[in-house]
């Protein structure tokens, strides 16, 4: 059965209890690793200049409850350049949130239409709680 390594439990701690219950119950059948959870104001900045990010305003900050509202997952092992894997594992998190009754929004569908081809900005690996 896999399981996070403690790199991945550390990060995955500083997000919110539900995107930890989410992802602590997704790695029960499909492995992954975490990439952010929460991240500082300068690697926000960093990530926007590099062009990996589009906004200062972003969830993976510090949130008032204590917890940033965004992770950033990939399945194990990654591979970036397999992006079939990530559509793939990006409907194994949002079927598994719809089970747990956790809304979440994703990166590789950020206006929720279920459309995948009018997205200007693809990041296959986010995932945030949706208000």
């Amino acid at each position: 059965m896999p399981k996070f390594s403690s790199i991945s439990n550390e990060r995955l701690n500083t997000v919110h209890p539900q995107l930890q219950t989410l992802f602590r119950t997704v790695v029960l059948r499909h492995d992954c690793s975490i990439i952010y959870g929460v991240r500082t104001l300068e690697e926000q900045k960093r990530l926007v200049m590099q062009g990996l990010s589009r906004t200062m305003n972003s969830k993976h900050l510090m949130q008032p409850d204590g917890y940033a509202h965004a992770v950033d997952v990939a399945p194990y092992p990654i591979d970036w350049n397999d992006t079939k894997r990530f559509y793939y594992f990006g409907g194994i998190v949002l079927g598994t949130a719809d089970m747990l009754n956790i809304r979440v929004r994703w990166g590789g569908d950020w206006d929720q239409d279920d459309d995948l081809s009018d997205q200007r900005f693809m990041d296959l690996v986010h995932f945030e709680l949706s208000t």
